[in-house]
């Protein structure tokens, strides 16, 4: 019994040693699975010195390059409206007007009172020139030439008063016909005919949005970067496009209660596709670094106090570097040193290398120039 157990043990034991011999062989099992281990994939940049631009970002809201509420000056009956919410009108175009005919008869009357202190002006005006010729000859009394001269400055303030009067009906008149004041988009109108109107209510909103303006604000580290005529690049969210902006007014005092500092920006909007109300980003070039070597802030790892990059060689072997920062720009950042002209910076995947890690070069990235 005892050399049967004793033998049972000895196949085990001898099992167990053929295994791990298998296994420690290159052909074995483990010695397979080390080998199939797949390189690492990563993503590499070439570095190259570039040129780095550093913008100022400001946010604002469109509004027309003209935007005015036109307001009634006379009370009235609407009788007749010429424009629509939406239209374009152009200067001194009519968009409706109110019942003006007592107006016309204003004005026919004032034109009578206007003929007739004309005519008392002209016949006061003779009686003076006679009286003071009788006068000079000692044939009237210095009584009846002061009366003469009286006269005159009545009959001259009649006809001020006239002609004023004359002024004032036509001025009415001309007032019961609303016509635009400035070009542009009728964003609001408040005419329906057969309606009362009173002076001072409003009549239409009118905004010229072929130009566009944005009045927004900028900090004091920056307002020395930025002047009149310099370009600003807008975006919109819903659009690809660049839409191309200038910088046409500059504050030298902050606005009240705040920091910034005001600036204008105008913008060509010929095409309608920006609107008055929309939200926009402008970036304005501030600074250009010029021929520098830069990378990503993603791209940089940190040990203690080390700022470490991966580069690969030319035999796919990763290396740490240990790199010197610079200024940083957006999320950008110099490199003063560490890196040469020509190194693979891994820019994906350094997460999962280490010093001689091999790896697989997915692809190259391609910055965008400048």
């Amino acid at each position: 019994m005892i050399n049967k157990k004793f033998t049972k043990v000895i196949i085990i034991l001898g099992a167990v040693a053929l295994l791990l011999s298998a296994c420690s062989k290159p052909g074995g099992e483990f010695g397979r699975m080390k080998k199939e281990t797949a390189p690492t994939s990563v993503i590499v940049e070439i570095v190259q010195p570039r040129d780095l631009e550093e913008f100022i970002k400001v946010v604002g809201t469109l509004e027309g390059i003209t935007d005015i509420t036109l307001s009634s000056e006379v009370n009235g009956k609407i009788v007749e409206r010429y424009k629509n919410l939406g239209d374009w009108v152009n200067t001194g175009e009519a968009i409706g007007r109110i019942d003006n005919a007592d107006m016309k008869n204003m004005v026919d009357q004032a034109e009578a009172s206007l003929l007739a202190a004309q005519a008392s002006f002209d016949s006061a005006q003779l009686n003076l020139t006679t009286s003071e010729k009788l006068y000079e000859d000692d044939k009237i009394s210095k009584m009846a030439y002061l009366e003469a001269q009286i006269g005159i400055k009545g009959a001259q303030a009649n006809l001020e008063a006239a002609k004023a009067g004359l002024a004032s009906a036509r001025r009415l008149l001309q007032n019961s016909l609303f016509t635009a004041p400035v070009s542009g988009y009728i964003t609001n109108i408040s005419l329906e005919v057969g309606e009362m109107i009173g002076a001072g209510s409003p009549v239409c909103s009118i905004v010229n949005s072929k130009k566009l303006l944005i009045k927004t604000g900028i900090g004091e580290s920056d307002i020395m970067s930025v002047s009149k005529g310099q370009h600003v690049s807008i975006h919109y969210d819903d659009y690809p496009q660049e839409f191309h902006g200038k910088i046409t007014g500059v504050g030298i005092k902050p606005l009240m209660g705040t920091a910034s500092y005001p600036i204008e920006i105008e913008l060509d909007n010929s095409e309608g596709l920006l609107l008055p109300g929309m939200v926009v980003e402008g970036y304005i070039l501030a600074h250009v670094y010029e021929d520098v070597i830069y990378t990503s802030l993603n791209n940089i790892s940190e040990k203690y106090d080390d700022k470490l990059v991966y580069t690969i060689d030319e035999n796919n072997i990763s290396h740490v570097i240990n790199i010197e920062l610079g200024d940083e720009v957006d999320r950008n950042v110099i490199i003063k040193n560490g890196l040469q002209i020509g190194d693979k910076l891994v820019r994906e995947g350094y997460e999962n290398l280490q010093e001689g890690t091999k790896v697989i070069i997915k692809s190259v990235y391609q910055p965008e120039t400048s």
